[in-house]
């Protein structure tokens, strides 16, 4: 029990010495700032990749996802002594899969309880499933048995019925899948259910005729490289989707992801920290529960308070395209038909789908740098006009939210990037530092700019939004 004790002690000074090194650089990154007024490069991952190393850790490879915010930069914050010892929530307002909350409530320092928003259905499943551990026993055993219900049949289930349903998945991928559906069905325990919802829907892009690698589904079709072994890698990937092997892909997907479950569940054992979605829409926030399928129960919702810690990404001006990317998953998992995907579309943050209504006329948002960008856009297009104007608006009604659930004290780390509209560089990162500080009251510690590399990440987001290389983060806080 003695050298128990010491080798804890030795593992919690090593851990305070790196948080005292991080204070260090953030103190340095606040000085560095204030005195030229303008972005500091900093670059999160080499600052962390000393001590803590991701990739495939935990759950955070559980089902692929566009536009992933890089989990260093959450480590590193989650060390800064303004946010330790504290009992408020940190909160992630648009948390996609759950990165944010996952790195909260396993950190090896500074562990918090997380509280998610999400307006995507499917992101709120594999987030909640991201960040609930299961006994992996149990979850051995009901693969067992849903693998052999599996296979034991054979009759027709239903398809799914959506627009051009045979041009993306052949027919015997449209019965096998079909199967694995309705057998998980008639799973028990919603946790457990779940946890085989997302190994499905992580096979179903690769069930489909969908080339792998864009984001967005197209055809995958045959191309002549100058690298022959990557030409015949995409004929062999050609043959294999005119052939799938639904059945197969999902075994092998529960193999690994009971694999990082067993991880995740490990790390947390004895952990008294939760990670919890409770909304879809951080302009509207509250706090509702999470049900089976990511589904939030608003019954009994509350006001959020109580948040000592913010770390978010928004999603970009007209860029990532979230539920055209995967709206086959949302469709074969029954989250929503797809009548009700485009109206979903519509209430994104960053959405082309807005009315003519919305840019009749010059909308102004009270920011200066903002107004003038969207009157010069307006001389060019002017939905796209609109689609810029009605971004900050809507990001000015989220961040005022945000504002109100942070304690005082409390720290908003902004993750943004600049990205093109009509060939025009949007200054995203002012603007919003802007409208933080000046229309709602938060203040600005500093602001770091860091490099994208190899993140996973799709850096051009869409056809007219360039080349995404650097992201800023907007470091603010309450008094």
């Amino acid at each position: 029990m003695y050298y128990i004790k010491r080798a804890e002690r030795t593992v919690n000074v090593f851990w305070e010495s790196v948080a005292i090194e991080i204070e260090k650089s953030i103190a340095k990154l606040k000085s560095e700032y204030q005195n030229k007024q303008k972005p500091v490069y900093f670059d999160f991952r080499d600052a962390c990749n000393q001590w803590v190393k991701r990739s495939d850790k935990y759950t955070h490879l559980i089902h692929r996802y566009p536009a992933k915010l890089l989990p260093y930069i959450p480590i590193f914050f989650l060390f800064d002594p303004k946010c330790q010892k504290k009992k408020g929530y940190l909160l992630d307002p648009f948390a996609g899969t759950g990165t944010v909350l996952l790195e909260g409530i396993t950190h090896p320092y500074n562990k918090m309880d997380a509280l998610g928003v999400e307006i995507n259905p499917l992101a709120r499943l594999i987030s909640k499933v991201k960040t609930t551990p299961l006994k992996t026993s149990v979850l051995e055993k009901k693969a067992d048995d849903l693998l052999a219900a599996i296979s034991k049949t054979r009759r027709q289930f239903e398809i799914p019925q959506f627009p051009n349903i045979d041009l993306w998945f052949k027919r015997k991928a449209q019965r096998d899948l079909s199967r694995i559906r309705y057998h998980i069905e008639h799973l028990r325990d919603s946790n457990y259910k779940d946890f085989f919802w997302v190994c499905f829907s992580s096979i179903i892009r690769r069930s489909s005729l969908a080339d792998p690698k864009i984001a967005p589904p197209v055809v995958l079709k045959e191309i002549e490289y100058s690298d022959k072994k990557q030409t015949e890698k995409v004929r062999k990937q050609i043959l294999e989707k005119q052939n799938p092997r639904s059945i197969e892909y999902f075994n092998e997907e529960i193999i690994k992801n009971i694999k990082r479950m067993n991880e995740f569940s490990n790390v947390m054992k004895n952990e008294s920290v939760k990670s919890q979605i409770v909304w879809d829409d951080v302009r509207t926030l509250k706090k509702g529960n999470c049900a089976y399928k990511g589904q939030i129960d608003k019954s009994s919702a509350t006001n959020i308070s109580g948040v000592d810690l913010v770390i978010t990404s928004p999603p970009y001006i007209n860029a990532q395209k979230y539920i055209r990317t995967l709206k086959f998953e949302i469709i074969w998992l029954g989250l929503m038909d797809y009548s009700e995907l485009i109206e979903l579309d519509k209430q994104f943050i960053g959405t082309e789908r807005i009315y003519s209504d919305d840019y009749s006329e010059i909308i102004q948002v009270g920011e200066n740098i903002a107004d003038n960008t969207i009157k010069q856009i307006y001389e060019k297009n002017k939905k796209r006009a609109g689609i810029v104007a009605y971004y900050y608006q809507s990001m000015a009604t989220g961040m005022k939210k945000i504002y109100d659930a942070l304690n005082p004290g409390g720290r908003f780390v902004l993750v943004v990037g600049n990205n093109l509209v009509l060939g025009k560089r949007i200054q995203n990162h002012k603007i919003l530092k802007n409208i933080a500080t000046q229309q709602i009251g938060f203040n600005l510690d500093f602001i770091a700019k860091d490099e994208i590399s190899s993140r996973g990440m799709i850096t051009k987001r869409h056809e007219t939004s360039g080349i995404i290389l650097d992201e800023w983060v907007i470091v603010l806080s309450k008094n």
